[in-house]
């Protein structure tokens, strides 16, 4: 829910005020701080029982502050005054000795809002609830699963972002999250480790009733034998929703944000309306979404995040800049700057998507390295089966796949109708032609 400027604890806006006040008093030219209150309520499950329930409260501060374009910054976790002036002071410190940065400044006023969403109260009965009926379902659906652990959460939280230009813009907001490490065993025989994490407002809701954590748990069954093969080849991967979310971390990274815009190495710099990839392939950035509730509406540098385009039916639409980036590169300061993603789905039913396949593999997670400057790939797919003539035939021990990012996007072939989604993303099966495949 979006309204005019509200806190509800008021001593947020007392210490923020307080902060601002003590920049101004001290000489700097500008400044701004995050200040922030949490309660975090856990139920933790492992070695078969429940081995801690706990509610932690933290409060946190950032304040950064400039002079001549220098930069003084530092963090703290009170509210209390005089650690406040200290801090202020310690910011100044930093400051003098800092070299000047013409790119530096600060959030402009714009409108001042507030934002809520979610329950502020725990329910712990439900939360236990929750658990039980989870290891119910799963004893009897999935009876080769054994978990390491298993986290429940409510976390509830205010932040208030404040700065010298006059902005005010804060945000509560309730979410319940379910964690956990799993694998399956029998005959003394046990598959590698896997995991789902996943975000939502009711903590009475049946995980094992989403399709996503049945399917996970099925495939982690299926993965207690696992067989290898020899030699490499070239052939297609079918990247799942929750692999997919991996590589498009990538490729934001790579080519889309501050480090490779403002350092020049992204291939993309001089691409906006241009073809990067597959027109099947639409990628957004959202700060809100009703099947989505742990996006975040604000950005980390003090505006209200929109939802924005990154790729339309593969063509370049923005970059995913800060304002600093922004001032940096002298490009368009993003709506955008954060980490939620949603991938449009596509119209070719899964089972297609996969009978499309003469030889590939289906890989569940990756696990290497940050990809190169121009977007090279390497590492291991983990938790993925050999497709073969259209089928799923045998779970894999780790093989290496290599690749560029750039040449995936341009190469997806098959994009999904279904979707799923953890709470932080929304995301189908991709289909990618022409990916080194090595086994042993």
């Amino acid at each position: 829910m979006k309204q005019t400027f509200e806190v509800k604890d008021k001593a947020l806006l007392e210490a923020v005020e307080l902060i601002l006040a003590e920049i101004k008093a001290i000489g700097a030219d500008e400044g701004e701080t995050w200040v922030s209150r949490n309660a975090l309520t856990e139920v933790y499950y492992e070695l078969a029982k429940v081995s801690m329930v706990r509610t932690v409260f933290s409060d946190k501060v950032s304040i950064k502050l400039l002079k001549d374009k220098r930069k003084g910054s530092t963090t703290l976790n009170s509210f209390a005054p005089n650690d406040i002036r200290l801090a202020v002071q310690e910011a100044w410190q930093a400051a003098q000795s800092a070299a000047p940065d013409e790119a530096e400044g600060i959030a402009e006023l714009e409108e001042n809002l507030s934002f809520s969403a979610g329950e502020e109260k725990p329910d712990l009965d439900a939360m236990y609830g929750q658990l039980e009926q989870m290891l119910k379902d799963i004893r009897q659906d999935f009876p080769k699963i054994s978990f390491d652990s298993i986290g429940i959460e409510h976390n509830f939280g205010e932040k208030l972002y404040a700065n010298t230009n006059g902005v005010r813009l804060s945000d509560q907001r309730g979410v319940h999250q379910l964690s956990n490490m799993f694998i399956a065993k029998e005959e003394g025989k046990s598959s590698s480790f896997n995991y789902f994490a996943t975000v939502y407002e009711n903590p009475s809701d049946r995980v094992c009733e989403e399709s996503r954590v049945r399917r996970l748990l099925d495939e982690t069954q299926q993965q207690i034998v696992t067989e290898q093969f020899a030699g490499s080849f070239e052939g297609d991967v079918v990247i799942t929703p929750g692999c997919l979310e991996n590589i498009l971390y990538f490729v934001a990274d790579t080519y889309l944000e501050d480090g490779a815009l403002i350092s020049g190495t992204s291939p993309w710099k001089d691409k906006i309306g241009q073809q990067v990839a597959s027109p099947l392939i639409t990628f957004e950035l959202v700060a809100e979404h009703p099947d989505l509730p742990g996006t975040s509406v604000l950005s980390g540098d003090g505006y209200v995040a929109e939802n924005m385009p990154l790729i339309e039916k593969g063509v370049l639409k923005n970059f995913s800049l800060s304002r600093y980036g922004a001032a940096r590169t002298g490009l368009p300061r993003s709506k955008n700057s954060g980490g939620t993603y949603v991938l449009g789905n596509g119209d070719t039913a899964l089972e297609e998507l996969i009978s499309g396949v003469e030889k590939g593999i289906l890989m569940g997670r990756f696990s290497g390295g940050q990809p190169g400057p121009s977007g090279d790939l390497s590492g291991v797919a983990k938790n993925s089966f050999l497709v073969e003539n259209g089928r799923i035939t045998k779970p894999l021990s780790e093989v290496m796949i290599s690749g560029n990012l750039a040449d995936m996007l341009q190469n997806t072939v098959a994009v999904s109708q279904e979707r799923e989604s953890s709470g932080y993303w929304l995301l189908p099966w991709i289909r990618v032609k022409g990916v080194t495949i090595s086994g042993k």
